[in-house]
Protein backbone atom coordinates (compact mmCIF):
# COMPACT_ATOMS: atom_id res chain seq x y z
CA UNK A 1 0.00 0.00 0.00
CA UNK A 2 1.38 3.10 -0.96
CA UNK A 3 1.97 5.83 1.74
CA UNK A 4 0.10 9.56 1.29
CA UNK A 5 1.91 12.49 0.02
CA UNK A 6 0.54 14.15 3.12
CA UNK A 7 1.24 13.21 6.40
CA UNK A 8 -0.73 15.66 8.95
CA UNK A 9 -2.21 18.71 7.40
CA UNK A 10 -1.61 21.22 9.81
CA UNK A 11 1.90 20.19 9.78
CA UNK A 12 2.10 20.33 6.07
CA UNK A 13 1.00 23.80 5.81
CA UNK A 14 3.12 24.87 8.31
CA UNK A 15 6.26 23.82 7.12
CA UNK A 16 4.68 23.98 3.27
CA UNK A 17 7.47 26.19 0.65
CA UNK A 18 6.69 26.93 -2.90
CA UNK A 19 10.75 26.07 -3.22
CA UNK A 20 10.14 22.64 -2.37
CA UNK A 21 8.06 22.48 -5.75
CA UNK A 22 10.67 24.41 -8.02
CA UNK A 23 12.90 22.07 -6.55
CA UNK A 24 11.71 19.43 -8.21
CA UNK A 25 11.62 20.95 -11.59
CA UNK A 26 14.81 19.89 -13.90
CA UNK A 27 15.48 23.91 -14.86
CA UNK A 28 16.61 26.50 -12.32
CA UNK A 29 13.49 27.49 -11.81
CA UNK A 30 10.69 29.37 -11.18
CA UNK A 31 13.46 31.86 -12.61
CA UNK A 32 14.30 29.30 -15.77
CA UNK A 33 11.15 27.84 -16.38
CA UNK A 34 8.96 25.63 -19.49
CA UNK A 35 5.86 23.68 -18.35
CA UNK A 36 6.38 21.56 -21.98
CA UNK A 37 9.90 20.66 -20.50
CA UNK A 38 8.93 20.17 -17.03
CA UNK A 39 6.44 18.05 -18.08
CA UNK A 40 7.83 15.80 -20.71
CA UNK A 41 11.21 15.88 -21.86
CA UNK A 42 12.70 15.40 -18.39
CA UNK A 43 10.40 12.03 -17.66
CA UNK A 44 11.41 11.30 -21.44
CA UNK A 45 15.26 11.44 -20.45
CA UNK A 46 14.70 9.94 -17.39
CA UNK A 47 12.21 6.75 -18.67
CA UNK A 48 10.71 6.87 -22.37
CA UNK A 49 9.24 3.94 -22.15
CA UNK A 50 7.18 5.14 -19.04
CA UNK A 51 3.41 5.46 -19.95
CA UNK A 52 2.20 8.85 -20.50
CA UNK A 53 -1.46 8.33 -21.65
CA UNK A 54 -3.33 5.31 -22.19
CA UNK A 55 -6.28 6.44 -24.65
CA UNK A 56 -9.80 5.05 -25.59
CA UNK A 57 -10.83 6.41 -29.05
CA UNK A 58 -15.02 6.65 -30.03
CA UNK A 59 -14.27 3.90 -32.55
CA UNK A 60 -12.71 1.54 -30.00
CA UNK A 61 -9.09 2.11 -30.68
CA UNK A 62 -6.44 2.24 -28.19
CA UNK A 63 -3.32 3.46 -28.01
CA UNK A 64 -0.34 3.94 -25.21
CA UNK A 65 1.77 6.75 -25.60
CA UNK A 66 4.93 6.93 -23.67
CA UNK A 67 6.55 9.84 -22.28
CA UNK A 68 9.42 8.95 -25.33
CA UNK A 69 6.26 9.18 -27.63
CA UNK A 70 5.50 12.65 -26.01
CA UNK A 71 8.96 13.90 -26.51
CA UNK A 72 9.01 13.35 -30.16
CA UNK A 73 5.44 14.17 -31.28
CA UNK A 74 5.24 17.31 -29.24
CA UNK A 75 8.72 18.04 -30.33
CA UNK A 76 7.27 17.77 -34.22
CA UNK A 77 4.69 19.93 -33.53
CA UNK A 78 6.73 22.51 -31.99
CA UNK A 79 9.06 22.73 -35.05
CA UNK A 80 5.83 23.23 -37.21
CA UNK A 81 4.58 25.80 -34.96
CA UNK A 82 7.87 27.35 -34.93
CA UNK A 83 7.96 27.65 -38.64
CA UNK A 84 4.26 30.29 -38.74
CA UNK A 85 4.73 32.02 -35.14
CA UNK A 86 6.61 34.15 -33.00
CA UNK A 87 6.84 34.09 -28.52
CA UNK A 88 4.09 34.74 -27.02
CA UNK A 89 1.53 34.18 -29.91
CA UNK A 90 -1.82 32.93 -29.16
CA UNK A 91 -2.40 29.07 -30.34
CA UNK A 92 -5.83 27.63 -29.59
CA UNK A 93 -7.44 24.14 -30.61
CA UNK A 94 -10.98 23.20 -30.75
CA UNK A 95 -11.00 19.65 -30.90
CA UNK A 96 -11.72 16.07 -28.99
CA UNK A 97 -9.51 14.28 -26.66
CA UNK A 98 -7.13 12.71 -28.55
CA UNK A 99 -3.25 11.67 -28.58
CA UNK A 100 -2.74 14.59 -31.42
CA UNK A 101 -4.60 17.47 -28.91
CA UNK A 102 -2.01 16.72 -25.79
CA UNK A 103 1.24 16.56 -28.32
CA UNK A 104 -0.22 20.25 -29.60
CA UNK A 105 -0.63 21.56 -26.02
CA UNK A 106 2.88 20.26 -24.56
CA UNK A 107 4.88 21.27 -28.36
CA UNK A 108 3.15 25.24 -28.16
CA UNK A 109 3.88 25.76 -24.51
CA UNK A 110 7.55 24.42 -25.54
CA UNK A 111 8.09 27.07 -28.35
CA UNK A 112 6.67 30.13 -25.98
CA UNK A 113 3.56 30.65 -27.69
CA UNK A 114 0.60 30.65 -25.44
CA UNK A 115 -1.77 28.06 -25.24
CA UNK A 116 -5.57 28.04 -25.20
CA UNK A 117 -8.11 26.18 -26.20
CA UNK A 118 -12.82 26.46 -27.16
CA UNK A 119 -14.70 23.10 -25.73
CA UNK A 120 -16.36 21.58 -28.64
CA UNK A 121 -19.39 22.39 -26.98
CA UNK A 122 -19.08 25.63 -28.17
CA UNK A 123 -20.27 26.66 -31.57
CA UNK A 124 -19.06 29.59 -34.18
CA UNK A 125 -19.71 32.63 -32.15
CA UNK A 126 -18.34 31.14 -28.94
CA UNK A 127 -15.56 30.48 -30.71
CA UNK A 128 -15.18 33.46 -32.64
CA UNK A 129 -15.26 35.80 -29.66
CA UNK A 130 -12.60 33.85 -27.71
CA UNK A 131 -10.07 34.17 -31.17
CA UNK A 132 -10.76 37.08 -31.80
CA UNK A 133 -10.64 38.70 -28.40
CA UNK A 134 -7.10 37.65 -27.79
CA UNK A 135 -5.67 38.10 -31.28
CA UNK A 136 -5.23 33.89 -31.86
CA UNK A 137 -2.69 33.63 -34.62
CA UNK A 138 -2.91 29.68 -35.04
CA UNK A 139 -6.25 27.03 -34.76
CA UNK A 140 -5.78 23.55 -34.39
CA UNK A 141 -8.73 21.26 -34.95
CA UNK A 142 -9.97 18.23 -36.70
CA UNK A 143 -11.38 17.92 -39.87
CA UNK A 144 -15.08 17.21 -38.62
CA UNK A 145 -14.50 20.24 -36.39
CA UNK A 146 -13.15 22.02 -39.85
CA UNK A 147 -16.33 23.71 -41.02
CA UNK A 148 -17.54 25.04 -37.63
CA UNK A 149 -14.17 26.68 -37.52
CA UNK A 150 -14.53 28.13 -40.95
CA UNK A 151 -17.57 30.07 -39.40
CA UNK A 152 -16.07 30.97 -36.93
CA UNK A 153 -12.84 32.55 -38.66
CA UNK A 154 -15.47 34.58 -40.76
CA UNK A 155 -14.69 36.77 -37.66
CA UNK A 156 -11.64 36.25 -36.74
CA UNK A 157 -8.71 37.77 -39.20
CA UNK A 158 -5.68 37.14 -36.44
CA UNK A 159 -5.75 33.60 -37.70
CA UNK A 160 -3.10 33.00 -40.03
CA UNK A 161 -3.04 29.06 -40.00
CA UNK A 162 -5.36 26.13 -39.49
CA UNK A 163 -3.70 22.72 -38.36
CA UNK A 164 -5.71 19.90 -38.77
CA UNK A 165 -6.20 16.60 -37.79
CA UNK A 166 -7.92 14.71 -40.60
CA UNK A 167 -9.16 16.04 -44.07
CA UNK A 168 -8.42 19.94 -44.18
CA UNK A 169 -9.53 22.61 -46.84
CA UNK A 170 -7.27 24.00 -49.52
CA UNK A 171 -4.52 26.18 -47.25
CA UNK A 172 -4.73 24.57 -43.90
CA UNK A 173 -2.14 22.97 -42.34
CA UNK A 174 -2.38 19.06 -42.45
CA UNK A 175 -1.31 17.67 -38.95
CA UNK A 176 -0.04 14.17 -39.73
CA UNK A 177 1.68 15.30 -42.73
CA UNK A 178 3.37 18.46 -41.79
CA UNK A 179 4.82 16.39 -38.33
CA UNK A 180 5.97 13.44 -39.97
CA UNK A 181 7.97 15.90 -41.49
CA UNK A 182 9.52 17.98 -39.03
CA UNK A 183 12.52 16.73 -36.63
CA UNK A 184 11.78 15.08 -33.59
CA UNK A 185 14.49 17.59 -31.83
CA UNK A 186 13.80 20.62 -30.48
CA UNK A 187 15.19 23.08 -28.69
CA UNK A 188 12.49 24.20 -25.91
CA UNK A 189 12.21 28.32 -25.46
CA UNK A 190 13.90 29.58 -22.50
CA UNK A 191 11.24 30.78 -20.86
CA UNK A 192 10.75 31.34 -17.06
CA UNK A 193 8.03 31.91 -14.35
CA UNK A 194 6.95 35.32 -15.34
CA UNK A 195 6.31 34.70 -19.29
CA UNK A 196 2.96 33.75 -20.67
CA UNK A 197 2.09 30.13 -21.02
CA UNK A 198 -1.82 29.36 -20.78
CA UNK A 199 -4.92 31.85 -21.80
CA UNK A 200 -8.15 30.15 -21.12
CA UNK A 201 -11.55 31.71 -20.49
CA UNK A 202 -14.53 31.71 -18.46
CA UNK A 203 -17.84 30.36 -19.26
CA UNK A 204 -19.32 33.67 -19.91
CA UNK A 205 -22.23 32.43 -17.78
CA UNK A 206 -22.35 36.17 -15.73
CA UNK A 207 -21.94 38.04 -19.08
CA UNK A 208 -19.02 38.02 -21.40
CA UNK A 209 -16.50 35.60 -21.03
CA UNK A 210 -12.88 36.69 -19.88
CA UNK A 211 -9.16 35.76 -20.99
CA UNK A 212 -7.92 34.41 -18.17
CA UNK A 213 -4.19 34.61 -18.59
CA UNK A 214 -1.34 32.29 -16.49
CA UNK A 215 2.52 32.51 -16.31
CA UNK A 216 4.67 29.11 -17.08
CA UNK A 217 5.11 29.24 -12.87
CA UNK A 218 1.48 27.75 -13.06
CA UNK A 219 2.69 24.71 -13.02
CA UNK A 220 4.23 24.80 -9.73
CA UNK A 221 0.41 25.68 -8.20
CA UNK A 222 -1.22 22.55 -10.00
CA UNK A 223 1.73 20.33 -9.39
CA UNK A 224 1.16 21.39 -5.60
CA UNK A 225 -2.65 19.87 -5.59
CA UNK A 226 -1.96 17.04 -7.46
CA UNK A 227 0.67 16.31 -4.56
CA UNK A 228 -0.77 16.86 -1.79
CA UNK A 229 -5.30 16.70 -2.82
CA UNK A 230 -4.99 13.95 -5.47
CA UNK A 231 -2.22 12.44 -3.78
CA UNK A 232 0.13 11.08 -6.97
CA UNK A 233 1.66 7.69 -7.00
CA UNK A 234 4.22 6.48 -9.24
CA UNK A 235 2.01 3.54 -9.84
CA UNK A 236 -0.63 5.23 -10.58
CA UNK A 237 -3.01 5.21 -13.50
CA UNK A 238 -5.47 8.50 -13.60
CA UNK A 239 -8.34 9.03 -15.17
CA UNK A 240 -9.11 13.23 -15.19
CA UNK A 241 -12.33 13.23 -17.10
CA UNK A 242 -11.79 17.14 -18.09
CA UNK A 243 -11.89 17.91 -21.48
CA UNK A 244 -8.80 20.00 -22.80
CA UNK A 245 -11.54 22.78 -23.50
CA UNK A 246 -11.22 24.26 -20.03
CA UNK A 247 -8.70 24.53 -17.66
CA UNK A 248 -9.35 21.87 -15.32
CA UNK A 249 -8.12 19.04 -18.15
CA UNK A 250 -3.84 21.31 -18.21
CA UNK A 251 -4.60 21.12 -15.12
CA UNK A 252 -4.74 17.62 -13.67
CA UNK A 253 -2.92 15.99 -17.03
CA UNK A 254 0.07 18.80 -16.65
CA UNK A 255 -0.05 18.73 -13.32
CA UNK A 256 0.35 14.92 -12.89
CA UNK A 257 2.45 14.85 -15.93
CA UNK A 258 4.89 17.33 -13.76
CA UNK A 259 5.32 14.24 -11.35
CA UNK A 260 5.45 11.58 -14.10
CA UNK A 261 1.98 10.33 -13.34
CA UNK A 262 0.25 8.19 -16.21
CA UNK A 263 -2.58 9.27 -17.43
CA UNK A 264 -6.11 7.88 -18.99
CA UNK A 265 -7.98 9.48 -21.31
CA UNK A 266 -11.63 8.58 -23.40
CA UNK A 267 -12.40 10.40 -26.54
CA UNK A 268 -16.33 9.94 -26.15
CA UNK A 269 -18.73 12.02 -24.01
CA UNK A 270 -20.02 10.69 -20.23
CA UNK A 271 -21.62 6.87 -20.95
CA UNK A 272 -22.22 5.30 -17.47
CA UNK A 273 -22.31 1.59 -18.84
CA UNK A 274 -18.82 2.50 -20.83
CA UNK A 275 -17.34 4.60 -17.60
CA UNK A 276 -17.92 1.25 -15.61
CA UNK A 277 -16.21 -0.94 -18.54
CA UNK A 278 -13.13 1.10 -18.74
CA UNK A 279 -12.96 0.92 -14.88
CA UNK A 280 -12.73 -2.21 -15.37
CA UNK A 281 -10.86 -2.45 -17.73
CA UNK A 282 -7.83 -0.22 -17.11
CA UNK A 283 -6.11 -0.64 -13.75
CA UNK A 284 -7.54 2.98 -13.19
CA UNK A 285 -6.67 4.33 -9.55
CA UNK A 286 -7.51 8.15 -9.51
CA UNK A 287 -10.81 9.05 -11.05
CA UNK A 288 -11.44 12.97 -11.40
CA UNK A 289 -14.87 14.09 -12.15
CA UNK A 290 -17.84 16.23 -11.81
CA UNK A 291 -20.71 15.96 -8.99
CA UNK A 292 -23.23 15.26 -12.56
CA UNK A 293 -21.06 12.10 -13.58
CA UNK A 294 -21.45 10.85 -9.88
CA UNK A 295 -24.63 11.40 -9.43
CA UNK A 296 -25.51 10.16 -12.74
CA UNK A 297 -23.50 6.98 -12.13
CA UNK A 298 -25.57 6.93 -8.93
CA UNK A 299 -28.69 6.66 -10.86
CA UNK A 300 -27.40 3.93 -13.00
CA UNK A 301 -25.61 2.02 -10.25
CA UNK A 302 -26.35 -1.48 -11.62
CA UNK A 303 -23.61 -0.80 -14.38
CA UNK A 304 -20.93 -0.62 -11.39
CA UNK A 305 -22.35 -4.17 -10.15
CA UNK A 306 -19.72 -6.98 -9.58
CA UNK A 307 -17.09 -4.93 -11.22
CA UNK A 308 -13.57 -5.60 -9.97
CA UNK A 309 -12.34 -1.81 -9.58
CA UNK A 310 -8.79 -0.86 -8.93
CA UNK A 311 -9.56 2.90 -7.58
CA UNK A 312 -7.91 3.96 -4.36
CA UNK A 313 -8.67 7.59 -4.87
CA UNK A 314 -11.50 9.57 -6.68
CA UNK A 315 -12.30 13.31 -6.37
CA UNK A 316 -14.96 15.90 -7.74
CA UNK A 317 -14.88 19.25 -8.92
CA UNK A 318 -17.56 21.73 -10.04
CA UNK A 319 -19.74 22.05 -7.42
CA UNK A 320 -20.62 20.73 -4.17
CA UNK A 321 -21.04 16.92 -3.22
CA UNK A 322 -24.09 15.99 -1.17
CA UNK A 323 -23.32 13.58 1.79
CA UNK A 324 -25.54 10.67 -0.05
CA UNK A 325 -23.47 10.78 -3.42
CA UNK A 326 -20.03 10.58 -0.87
CA UNK A 327 -21.69 7.73 0.93
CA UNK A 328 -22.88 6.02 -2.33
CA UNK A 329 -19.06 5.93 -3.31
CA UNK A 330 -17.92 4.69 -0.59
CA UNK A 331 -20.18 1.53 -0.61
CA UNK A 332 -20.18 1.44 -4.75
CA UNK A 333 -16.76 2.74 -5.88
CA UNK A 334 -14.99 1.83 -2.83
CA UNK A 335 -13.25 5.08 -2.44
CA UNK A 336 -14.48 8.16 -0.30
CA UNK A 337 -14.83 10.88 -3.02
CA UNK A 338 -12.91 14.20 -1.96
CA UNK A 339 -14.63 17.66 -3.24
CA UNK A 340 -12.16 20.16 -4.30
CA UNK A 341 -12.71 23.66 -5.48
CA UNK A 342 -11.07 26.45 -7.52
CA UNK A 343 -11.91 28.81 -9.91
CA UNK A 344 -9.93 29.54 -13.90
CA UNK A 345 -8.64 32.30 -11.99
CA UNK A 346 -7.34 30.52 -9.22
CA UNK A 347 -6.04 28.55 -11.95
CA UNK A 348 -6.59 25.22 -9.95
CA UNK A 349 -8.24 23.45 -7.15
CA UNK A 350 -6.92 25.86 -4.18
CA UNK A 351 -9.23 24.79 -1.41
CA UNK A 352 -9.48 20.58 -1.32
CA UNK A 353 -10.59 17.82 0.90
CA UNK A 354 -7.15 15.45 1.54
CA UNK A 355 -6.91 12.11 2.01
CA UNK A 356 -5.52 11.83 5.22
CA UNK A 357 -7.79 14.90 6.87
CA UNK A 358 -11.21 13.85 8.02
CA UNK A 359 -14.07 14.26 5.32
CA UNK A 360 -16.89 16.35 6.55
CA UNK A 361 -19.64 15.64 3.44
CA UNK A 362 -20.78 18.78 2.13
CA UNK A 363 -17.78 21.00 3.07
CA UNK A 364 -15.21 22.30 0.44
CA UNK A 365 -12.20 21.68 2.75
CA UNK A 366 -9.30 23.27 3.65
CA UNK A 367 -6.66 25.19 1.62
CA UNK A 368 -3.73 24.42 -0.14
CA UNK A 369 -0.96 24.30 1.47
CA UNK A 370 0.86 27.40 -0.01
CA UNK A 371 -2.36 29.00 -0.01
CA UNK A 372 -4.42 31.92 2.02
CA UNK A 373 -8.26 31.92 2.04
CA UNK A 374 -10.70 33.41 3.97
CA UNK A 375 -14.24 34.49 3.82
CA UNK A 376 -14.63 38.26 4.35
CA UNK A 377 -16.93 40.94 3.78
CA UNK A 378 -17.16 42.15 0.24
CA UNK A 379 -17.14 45.67 1.15
CA UNK A 380 -14.55 45.96 3.15
CA UNK A 381 -12.43 42.91 2.84
CA UNK A 382 -12.35 42.40 6.59
CA UNK A 383 -12.22 38.43 7.36
CA UNK A 384 -15.49 37.40 9.08
CA UNK A 385 -16.31 35.44 11.86
CA UNK A 386 -16.57 31.63 12.25
CA UNK A 387 -19.85 31.11 11.03
CA UNK A 388 -20.86 34.30 9.29
CA UNK A 389 -21.64 33.93 5.29
CA UNK A 390 -19.18 35.95 3.04
CA UNK A 391 -17.19 35.77 -0.18
CA UNK A 392 -14.44 33.43 -0.28
CA UNK A 393 -11.43 34.90 -0.98
CA UNK A 394 -7.61 34.43 -1.66
CA UNK A 395 -4.31 36.68 -1.23
CA UNK A 396 -2.65 36.33 -5.04
CA UNK A 397 0.45 35.30 -3.62
CA UNK A 398 0.58 31.24 -4.79
CA UNK A 399 2.44 30.39 -8.54
CA UNK A 400 -1.18 29.51 -10.29
CA UNK A 401 -2.62 32.68 -9.58
CA UNK A 402 -3.94 34.16 -12.63
CA UNK A 403 -1.88 37.52 -14.10
CA UNK A 404 -4.80 39.16 -15.18
CA UNK A 405 -7.68 39.23 -17.47
CA UNK A 406 -6.77 39.78 -21.05
CA UNK A 407 -6.13 43.02 -21.94
CA UNK A 408 -8.62 44.33 -18.99
CA UNK A 409 -7.06 46.08 -15.99
CA UNK A 410 -10.40 47.70 -14.79
CA UNK A 411 -11.94 44.25 -14.72
CA UNK A 412 -8.81 42.29 -12.86
CA UNK A 413 -8.16 45.68 -10.41
CA UNK A 414 -11.85 45.17 -9.79
CA UNK A 415 -11.71 42.02 -8.42
CA UNK A 416 -9.90 42.76 -5.72
CA UNK A 417 -10.83 44.30 -2.22
CA UNK A 418 -8.08 45.15 0.22
CA UNK A 419 -5.72 42.58 -1.00
CA UNK A 420 -8.32 39.72 -1.33
CA UNK A 421 -9.61 38.45 -4.51
CA UNK A 422 -12.97 38.14 -4.08
CA UNK A 423 -14.18 34.80 -5.93
CA UNK A 424 -18.11 35.62 -5.69
CA UNK A 425 -18.63 32.34 -3.99
CA UNK A 426 -20.20 33.05 -0.78
CA UNK A 427 -19.66 30.05 1.75
CA UNK A 428 -18.55 30.43 5.54
CA UNK A 429 -15.97 28.79 8.07
CA UNK A 430 -16.59 26.51 10.48
CA UNK A 431 -14.44 26.57 14.05
CA UNK A 432 -12.15 24.28 12.87
CA UNK A 433 -11.17 25.99 9.79
CA UNK A 434 -13.03 23.95 7.31
CA UNK A 435 -14.84 25.94 4.17
CA UNK A 436 -18.70 25.63 3.04
CA UNK A 437 -19.98 26.25 0.20
CA UNK A 438 -23.45 28.41 -0.11
CA UNK A 439 -23.51 29.21 -3.86
CA UNK A 440 -22.57 32.16 -5.91
CA UNK A 441 -23.79 35.49 -4.57
CA UNK A 442 -26.41 35.69 -7.35
CA UNK A 443 -27.79 32.44 -6.01
CA UNK A 444 -28.78 32.89 -2.86
CA UNK A 445 -32.25 32.78 -1.47
CA UNK A 446 -33.71 35.35 0.87
CA UNK A 447 -37.07 34.48 1.86
CA UNK A 448 -38.68 36.13 5.41
CA UNK A 449 -34.99 37.56 5.72
CA UNK A 450 -33.35 34.22 5.84
CA UNK A 451 -30.87 33.59 3.56
CA UNK A 452 -30.85 30.30 1.92
CA UNK A 453 -28.06 28.57 0.03
CA UNK A 454 -29.01 26.53 -2.82
CA UNK A 455 -26.68 23.79 -2.10
CA UNK A 456 -28.09 22.62 1.25
CA UNK A 457 -31.55 22.38 -0.40
CA UNK A 458 -30.38 20.37 -3.47
CA UNK A 459 -28.64 18.31 -1.26
CA UNK A 460 -31.52 17.61 0.86
CA UNK A 461 -33.67 16.66 -2.76
CA UNK A 462 -31.10 14.63 -3.99
CA UNK A 463 -31.38 12.77 -0.91
CA UNK A 464 -35.10 11.88 -1.32
CA UNK A 465 -34.88 8.16 -3.16
CA UNK A 466 -37.54 9.82 -6.07
CA UNK A 467 -34.75 12.55 -6.91
CA UNK A 468 -32.43 12.17 -9.69
CA UNK A 469 -31.24 15.50 -9.81
CA UNK A 470 -32.26 19.29 -8.72
CA UNK A 471 -31.87 22.67 -8.68
CA UNK A 472 -33.73 25.43 -6.23
CA UNK A 473 -34.11 29.19 -7.49
CA UNK A 474 -36.15 31.68 -5.71
CA UNK A 475 -39.88 32.71 -6.89
CA UNK A 476 -41.16 35.92 -5.87
CA UNK A 477 -43.72 35.80 -2.85
CA UNK A 478 -45.88 38.89 -1.69
CA UNK A 479 -45.50 37.71 1.93
CA UNK A 480 -41.88 35.81 2.54
CA UNK A 481 -40.63 38.58 -0.68
CA UNK A 482 -39.22 35.03 -2.11
CA UNK A 483 -39.87 31.18 -1.48
CA UNK A 484 -37.95 28.54 -2.51
CA UNK A 485 -38.77 27.26 -6.02
CA UNK A 486 -37.57 23.28 -7.02
CA UNK A 487 -36.88 22.15 -10.58
CA UNK A 488 -37.02 18.00 -9.85
CA UNK A 489 -35.70 15.24 -11.97
CA UNK A 490 -37.27 12.19 -10.86
CA UNK A 491 -35.63 8.85 -11.02
CA UNK A 492 -36.68 5.47 -13.00
CA UNK A 493 -40.00 4.17 -12.05
CA UNK A 494 -41.33 7.13 -10.67
CA UNK A 495 -43.84 9.93 -11.65
CA UNK A 496 -45.07 12.95 -10.67
CA UNK A 497 -47.87 13.53 -8.85
CA UNK A 498 -49.39 15.90 -6.17
CA UNK A 499 -48.51 13.25 -3.22
CA UNK A 500 -44.85 13.17 -4.33
CA UNK A 501 -44.55 16.47 -4.43
CA UNK A 502 -45.91 16.26 -0.27
CA UNK A 503 -43.57 13.67 0.11
CA UNK A 504 -40.82 15.09 -1.37
CA UNK A 505 -41.30 18.88 0.63
CA UNK A 506 -41.71 16.82 3.94
CA UNK A 507 -38.67 14.92 3.49
CA UNK A 508 -36.87 18.54 2.87
CA UNK A 509 -38.72 20.10 6.12
CA UNK A 510 -37.41 17.18 8.12
CA UNK A 511 -34.03 17.64 7.10
CA UNK A 512 -33.46 21.26 7.14
CA UNK A 513 -35.84 23.86 8.32
CA UNK A 514 -39.29 24.70 7.52
CA UNK A 515 -38.18 28.30 5.72
CA UNK A 516 -36.03 26.29 3.59
CA UNK A 517 -38.63 23.17 2.04
CA UNK A 518 -39.21 24.17 -1.44
CA UNK A 519 -43.09 25.42 -1.55
CA UNK A 520 -43.15 24.87 -5.18
CA UNK A 521 -41.69 21.64 -6.70
CA UNK A 522 -42.20 21.39 -10.79
CA UNK A 523 -41.06 18.16 -12.44
CA UNK A 524 -38.78 18.46 -15.64
CA UNK A 525 -37.35 16.31 -17.71
CA UNK A 526 -33.52 17.55 -17.28
CA UNK A 527 -31.62 20.50 -15.90
CA UNK A 528 -30.14 23.12 -18.30
CA UNK A 529 -26.21 22.96 -17.34
CA UNK A 530 -23.19 25.07 -18.55
CA UNK A 531 -20.80 22.72 -21.05
CA UNK A 532 -19.36 22.00 -18.11
CA UNK A 533 -21.97 20.52 -16.35
CA UNK A 534 -23.04 23.40 -13.94
CA UNK A 535 -26.48 23.71 -13.24
CA UNK A 536 -27.48 26.94 -15.11
CA UNK A 537 -29.92 28.55 -12.33
CA UNK A 538 -29.91 32.04 -14.19
CA UNK A 539 -32.02 29.41 -16.86
CA UNK A 540 -34.40 28.58 -14.66
CA UNK A 541 -34.65 31.67 -12.68
CA UNK A 542 -35.84 33.30 -16.29
CA UNK A 543 -38.16 30.65 -16.32
CA UNK A 544 -40.49 31.73 -13.07
CA UNK A 545 -42.24 35.16 -12.81
CA UNK A 546 -40.58 38.50 -12.16
CA UNK A 547 -43.50 39.98 -9.54
CA UNK A 548 -45.47 37.69 -6.84
CA UNK A 549 -48.99 36.48 -7.92
CA UNK A 550 -51.48 38.63 -5.31
CA UNK A 551 -54.24 36.76 -6.13
CA UNK A 552 -52.46 33.68 -4.58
Amino acid sequence: MSTHNMGDYESTVESFGWDDIYGEADWDAPESLNIGHEVCDRHAEADPDRTALEWVGTDGARETVTFGDLRARSNRFANVLAERIDRGDRVFSYMPRIPEHYAAMVGTLKTGAVWGSVNERFGPDGIAYRLADCDAKVVVTTGDNRDTIAEALADVPSVEHVVVVGEGREGDVDFHEATRAASDEFDVAATGGEDDALLYYTSGTTGRAKGVLHKHRWVAGVAATQKFAVDVQADDLYWSTGDLGWLTGPINTLGAWFWGTSMFTQEGEFDPEEWAELLEEYPITVLFSVPTAYRMLRENREVLEGRELDLRHALSIGEPLSAGVVEWGEEALGVTILDTYGQTETGNMIINNYPTMEVRPGSMGKPLPGVTAAVVDPETGEELPTGETGVIAERGDFPCFFAEYWERPEKTADCFVNDWYLSGDLGYLDEDGYFWFEGRADDVIISSGYRIGPFEVESSLGEHPAVAEAAVVPKPDAERGHVVKAFVVLSADYEPSDDLVSDIQQHVRNELAAHEYPREVEFVDDLPKTVTGKIRRTELRDRVPDEADESA
